[in-house]
């Protein structure tokens, strides 16, 4: 009975050590996460901030209305569209020769990035420099791929009255997306956020090694992602094409590894899918080969290209809208 009661007296001795030091963790990582930033536990507090999941899977979640958070130290927030951009209707759009809206992922949000920086602001900024009567509307949302931001837009924005269209593609367009609940703990404690993400640090296809091999499979003709990719690439041209509405696939390559960029072979199939189905095409590479890479990192481990980038973005697109 004593050798009992001692068993049972160490078990909760430990149990309670254990979950002392787990909140003591918890804690710490709170702290240092309030004053630097932590890019998942961001990531998850936008998901629960500023996204609202929808029925429609091939469309997943949108942006919530009307709505604002700070989220990598930035403000980022939402119109009367779920568009990280300035209220719009119809009749304030009348009021513009050329009418832009700019889907996309994260990177057309200008994730990390003022919204006064992001390439959309800073295209109606040129516009405004050189005389245009253009706007230029933000309609990227983050975690989305090539079938959701089209669809998102046929379902949402179609209504919207604008000339042109820019679709921000990125390398990762072709990956299939699982409409997956993120779990109790990942919501709600920065210190599973942080083991999760330390063990698919050891496991992640995406290391250096695996980039190009994973890419490869996702542009290989047979795989289901780069269909889909395709099949909504070319139903929008179409859509554009009745709708007498200019269409443009602006490519934005992976900026972390751009000299040598070892992706080329995606530039090299959107660029000949694009002119197959008469979609004008826009290459960001050779614009952001052209500086040393580690200028365009964000800060706090974000993959994300930062304000410099996106004003180079900016300059290109602008300089070939206005041919």
């Amino acid at each position: 009975m004593l050798k009992l009661k001692e068993y049972i007296h160490t078990f909760f001795t430990i149990l309670i050590s254990i979950v002392v030091a787990l909140v003591f963790c918890e804690i710490v990582l709170r702290i240092k996460h309030h004053f630097i930033p932590h890019y998942d536990i961001e990531m998850g507090k936008y998901a629960k901030t500023l996204k609202i999941k929808v029925s429609n899977e091939k469309i997943n979640h949108i942006h919530k209305k009307n709505e604002s958070a700070i989220l990598q130290k930035v403000l980022i927030s939402t119109n009367n569209y779920g568009q990280r951009n300035k209220e719009i209707n119809n009749d304030i759009l009348a009021n513009y020769e050329r009418r832009f809206l700019i889907i996309g992922s994260s990177i057309t949000l200008g994730w990390g990035v003022e919204q006064s920086k992001t390439f959309s602001s800073k295209l109606n900024d040129l516009s405004k420099e050189n005389g245009k009567n253009w706007i230029f509307i933000n309609g990227g949302i983050g975690n989305y791929n090539a079938e959701r931001y089209i669809n998102n837009y046929f379902e949402n924005w179609s209504d919207l009255d604008v000339t042109d269209i820019i679709i921000n593609f990125f390398v990762n367009d072709t990956e299939i997306l699982a409409n997956k609940k993120t779990s109790f703990l990942l919501k709600n404690s920065h210190f599973a956020v942080v083991v999760w993400k330390l063990i698919n640090s050891y496991k992640s296809n995406l290391s250096k090694e695996n980039l190009v091999d994973y890419y490869e499979k996702l542009y290989e003709n047979d795989f289901i992602g780069y269909k889909i990719a395709k099949e909504n690439l070319t139903r929008i041209n179409n859509h554009c094409k009745i709708k007498k509405i200019n269409c443009y696939l602006v490519n934005m390559p992976d900026i972390h590894q751009l000299r040598p960029y070892k992706l080329k072979f995606i530039n090299d199939k959107m660029s000949k899918f694009s002119k197959s189905i008469d979609l004008k095409y826009l290459d960001l590479l050779n614009t952001l080969q052209s500086t040393d890479e580690k200028i365009f990192w964000n800060k706090y481990n974000d993959p994300h290209p930062n304000q410099y980038a996106h004003n180079l973005i900016a300059l290109n697109i602008f300089k070939n809208l206005d041919k």
